[in-house]
């Protein structure tokens, strides 16, 4: 059901995008971030630009060093155009307040936003936080029913895939955000570790993802490795995860594609993400992960 009054959603952030269009909105995105990548809004103004370095063009460890530099020097990491965004005369404004390095913080456009548009800020840290998000952008866009009807069948795949798990013993699980330096997966993640039937290493659910070193890492004793450099798809993740296997070589790698299962909180991800995981780490009660999504390493 289309909304009574159509939004028009300006989104800043790849995962304000994706849930627009899970909610049945795409055709009212009239702006996108730079790293908006969902087919289908395509070709929408880009409103804002990156100031550091891609992966994996650049090496991870000269990312993470512009990065650190830009964030001691007081430097943006991202620009918005406020002009092109004020022409496109937005409703609502999508962005985020979980993390700085990931893309525009929208306290960065809130005294800024043209005349009339809401900004309605992404905050989940968590599965539970997701559905709080669905709830805020589906009040602020006129689809407070397909947000609750998403919710729903967000909450039937969390219980399917725990149901397929039951009893079985849970694995602990090194997911690795970044390379080099090692960066150790948090915010959802650890939640959706724990929903697929293991326990997620040195981040407990709702901590922010944390750099670490091999050291630590191999103290852990992980028993399986799930490689999501965060922004690479599964071929970025495979090449780069064959550099890495020798850091911990008795132990199971796999590679995933970030970008779609684990760097955005979005239905998408979520869904398929549990999908992935559950088979990677309980292949005698699931379905083993779809080779778009993951890659076996060692």
């Amino acid at each position: 059901m289309p909304p009574a009054e159509p939004p028009r959603i300006a989104s800043l952030i790849p995962s304000g995008t994706d849930i627009a269009v899970a909610l049945g909105l795409g055709e009212y995105v009239v702006g996108i971030s730079h790293e908006c990548d969902n087919p289908a809004t395509a070709g929408r103004p880009v409103l804002t630009s990156s100031e550091v370095p891609a992966a994996p063009a650049t090496a991870p460890a000269d990312v993470d060093a512009a990065v650190v530099d830009a964030v001691r020097a007081g430097r943006p990491l991202y620009r918005t155009d406020m002009d092109l965004l004020a022409s496109l005369s937005p409703t609502v404004v999508l962005a985020q307040d979980v993390c700085d390095v990931c893309a525009v913080p929208g306290r960065d456009v809130a005294d800024k936003l043209p005349p009339g548009a809401e900004l309605v800020q992404l905050q989940a840290t968590s599965l539970a936080g997701l559905e709080d998000d669905l709830i805020r952008v589906g009040d602020a866009c006129g689809v407070a029913e397909q947000a609750m009807a998403m919710i729903h069948r967000l909450r039937a795949i969390r219980f399917e895939v725990m149901g397929r798990i039951g009893g079985a013993r849970r694995l602990r699980v090194l997911t690795l955000e970044w390379g080099d330096p090692p960066f150790i997966g948090g915010h959802w993640v650890p939640d959706m570790v724990g929903t697929a039937g293991g326990d997620n290493l040195l981040v407990e659910p709702g901590d922010p993802s944390v750099r670490s070193d091999w050291a630590a890492v191999g103290a852990a004793e992980p028993e399986v490795v799930v490689f999501m450099p965060c922004g690479y798809r599964l071929g970025q993740a495979v090449d780069e995860g064959r550099t890495l296997v020798g850091r911990l070589p008795d132990v199971p790698w796999w590679a995933v594609d970030a970008t779609t299962l684990f760097s955005r909180c979005t239905p998408a991800a979520v869904s398929h993400g549990l999908h992935t995981l559950a088979g990677i780490l309980h292949p005698e009660v699931c379905p083993p992960p779809s080779a778009f999504f993951a890659q076996l390493l060692t």
